[in-house]
């Protein structure tokens, strides 16, 4: 039998809080992408990207209610929490990094790396957890999230095998609690997001309170990115992030009845020509002091940072705040432009772009998920 990756609640706290950060992860590299593309230019590639956004904060938003519906509150205001680019991806897949680019063919293979399917159990490796790589270097391999497991052997491939563990997770935990007459979802349902809060473009939102809602969840955030059967369309004719960034690849769409990596719809144009030639990872020190692209740059950090708290806010119970924040993701532009569209002084072939260097301990606490409040203790005791 493989062993679980969770195994007390507390395992469940911490890949949630990697869940989330995961989530939040993809949004700096495809934001940067989407605003590097000329206007009025590669109009499928653009669309594509703005649809994977608006699903990357569905996804995040459900993986807060799970969490919330745990009795513990997403902080996304720890230390550490903006990952500084080039990076790993929280959920340990180690065969790649991140960074914030231009649109170009490079960027697009690392989005399909982001979202690729898992693979079958039987090509990972026998005996260890579901999903699970086992990986030679242990110490290049360790992924924090899998800590309580006391091993640095293990990493997932895929986002979809990560949160396959986590819906092992929650089956074990609450059977558990189940057997004691009790449940692990204590949390105050008041915190959770429903689709009156969230623009509808992205998918229907799922309010958790028990187990099912839990899984359901869930699988929607691996039915968007990867699919859940493997499958390039789903039963409501939807396609997958990773059917959406082949397409790119391929300059064509997939139609009902293709198979992977043969797309055999309507084609369309990709011009990787056609986009700014942002530095990769840019930084505040690439740019000089008291100029005008350091104070764009510095805006943008900090209209960045109040999206963020914005969010957080709206997963600690003022749900209306989150409608907003969808749309202030995308308005972000004006200030990304500014960089974007100019080159660096002292590097002119290469033009700014936005560095998400978030100052860290300015605001919200060091910890990941913050405290039950003292509604969900009370609902807790009640249980007992």
């Amino acid at each position: 039998m493989s062993e679980r990756i969770v195994n007390t609640i507390e395992d469940l706290y911490q890949m949630l809080d990697a869940a989330i950060q995961l989530e939040h992860a993809t949004i700096p590299p495809y934001l940067t992408a989407l605003y590097s593309i000329y206007p009025e230019t590669n109009i499928e590639a653009a669309a594509t990207i703005r649809a994977v956004l608006v699903e990357e904060m569905l996804h995040m938003t459900l993986s807060a209610n799970v969490l919330n519906a745990l009795g513990r509150h997403p902080n996304l205001l720890s230390d550490g929490f903006v990952p500084a680019f080039p990076t790993y991806l929280p959920d340990g897949e180690r065969d790649f990094q991140v960074s914030i680019s231009c649109f170009s063919a490079d960027t697009l293979e690392t989005f399909l790396k982001i979202e690729r399917p898992g693979m079958l159990q039987q090509n990972t490796q026998s005996g260890g957890p579901k999903g699970c790589v086992t990986r030679a270097d242990h110490s290049k391999f360790n992924l924090d999230a899998i800590k309580p497991l006391k091993s640095s052997t293990y990493s997932f491939y895929s986002i979809g095998d990560f949160y396959d563990a986590i819906i092992e997770g929650i089956k074990f935990l609450e059977a558990q609690a189940n057997e004691c007459g009790e449940t692990i979802f204590i949390g105050d349902p008041k915190f959770q997001v429903s689709n009156k809060y969230y623009y509808s473009g992205g998918g229907s939102v799922v309010e958790v309170t028990d187990k099912a809602s839990a899984i359901r969840a869930l699988e929607l955030v691996i039915e968007q990115g990867e699919g859940l059967s493997k499958e390039i369309f789903d039963s409501e004719g939807e396609i997958s992030h990773y059917y959406r960034f082949e397409q790119l690849k391929f300059g064509r769409y997939y139609q009902l009845g293709d198979e992977p990596g043969k797309p055999t719809g309507p084609k369309f144009d990709v011009d990787y020509d056609k986009v700014y030639p942002i530095k990769s990872n840019p930084k505040l020190a690439d740019l000089p002091d008291n100029s005008a692209l350091l104070k764009a740059a510095q805006d943008f950090n900090q209209n960045y940072r109040k999206f963020l708290v914005t969010i957080n806010a709206a997963f600690s119970g003022q749900q209306n705040l989150l409608l907003g924040a969808v749309c202030g993701m995308f308005k972000l532009k004006e200030y990304a432009s500014q960089l974007i569209r100019n080159p660096i002084p002292t590097n002119p072939q290469l033009h700014a772009g936005p560095t998400f260097e978030i100052e860290e301990g300015r605001v919200g606490s060091t910890s990941r998920s913050q405290t039950v409040t003292q509604g969900n203790h009370e609902r807790k005791e009640a249980v007992q």
